[in-house]
């Protein structure tokens, strides 16, 4: 028979609301991929699927006008992209022996680390899907994953470029902002570019790179921003797995698993790309403490076991393949 708690557990209102609003924010300050998406607010009650709908652009109109006849009028129609969201959680114990008499602020850590759980699942969820775009394009002679083993150039960069701009891809111009709040804050209009930390040598080592630091005039969209090449700004994050072991098997001045190239994506995005949920707001993900209490429950009638536990809905999905694209690259061994 399980304890009953409220919605906070057994922690007041007020503290479980600063609770929640620390692993929020402590989420927040973990997260790059979710900040330039398209963010959809869950509503509550409306089943399990999310949808996105969006207008279909009308195409030129080159037919000339006949001199007294009234062309047929054009109709309105949108396309939807659902997909279905999902729950996701984990949880921390701990015992009454810890509560009573250990000196560290517990409840602090461990609302922390829950936060940062929450925050590294949902960048990994979210890197899953973007990662995972239909649209690529491969570094030096390369055709495939598999045959990988170039390093990033500025070729690469161009070519996603020109690509994007050629399927009309505006640059973002927004983001999510950085406050516990669902908004958004105006940005520099560029077109941005993830990959993982271990690519800074290459993009630092492009002659056209410009490190935040000699930018003349706009901030940084974000702190892991490393710099611009052209009109895509960098963002490095140890969260953005590559496809270990992926690629060619040449594997000299690269990293590899000793037997085959890591394969690093770099995904050039732009606004409206891809969609998420949010993890903004006091209702987007839950928190629980049980405290350690005899007498309450079956199978803990000494009272020995608490713990912490955290839950959010959540799903990410591609809204237009054609407005991002994924550069498959090896990586320069240090």
């Amino acid at each position: 028979m399980a304890a009953p708690y409220t919605s906070y557990g057994d922690i007041s209102p007020r503290v479980g609301i600063f609770a929640v609003a620390n692993m929020l924010a402590y989420a927040d300050s973990q997260l790059c991929l979710e900040r330039f998406a398209k963010v959809q607010d869950l509503p509550k009650n409306k089943g399990l699927v999310m949808k996105w709908r969006r207008p279909v652009p009308f195409p030129v109109s080159t037919t000339p006008l006949v001199e007294g006849v009234t062309p047929p009028p054009q109709a309105l129609e949108y396309e939807d992209v659902s997909t279905t969201i999902s729950q996701y959680s984990n949880w921390v114990t701990f015992t009454d022996v810890i509560a009573d008499t250990h000196e560290d602020q517990n409840l602090q850590v461990m609302t922390e680390l829950c936060g940062k759980q929450a925050a590294d699942t949902k960048e990994a969820l979210i890197w899953g899907v973007v990662r995972g775009g239909t649209n690529a394009i491969f570094t030096g002679s390369a055709t495939t994953r598999a045959t990988t083993n170039s390093v990033l150039g500025l070729d690469e960069i161009r070519a996603a470029v020109r690509e994007l701009k050629a399927n009309h891809a505006k640059k973002i111009t927004k983001k999510l902002s950085a406050s516990a709040n669902i908004a958004t804050e105006p940005v520099n209009a560029s077109y941005v570019a993830f990959a993982h930390t271990n690519m800074e040598r290459d993009f630092r080592e492009m002659a056209s790179f410009v490190s935040v630091e000699k930018y003349g005039s706009g901030a940084p969209i974000h702190e892991n921003e490393i710099g611009k090449v052209e009109e895509v700004r960098v963002i490095l994050t140890p969260h953005l797995e590559p496809f270990f072991g992926e690629g060619d098997t040449t594997v000299t001045g690269v990293l590899n698993n000793g037997t085959r190239v890591d394969v690093y994506p770099v995904v050039i995005v732009a606004q409206d790309a891809y969609a998420v949920t949010a993890l903004k707001g006091m209702n987007s993900a839950a928190l629980a403490v049980k405290n350690p209490k005899m007498g309450e429950s079956y199978e803990d009638p000494a009272g020995q076991r608490g713990f912490v536990v955290w839950k959010m809905w959540f799903v990410a999905t591609r809204l237009n393949e054609n407005w991002m694209i994924r550069i498959e690259s090896a990586c320069t061994a240090l």
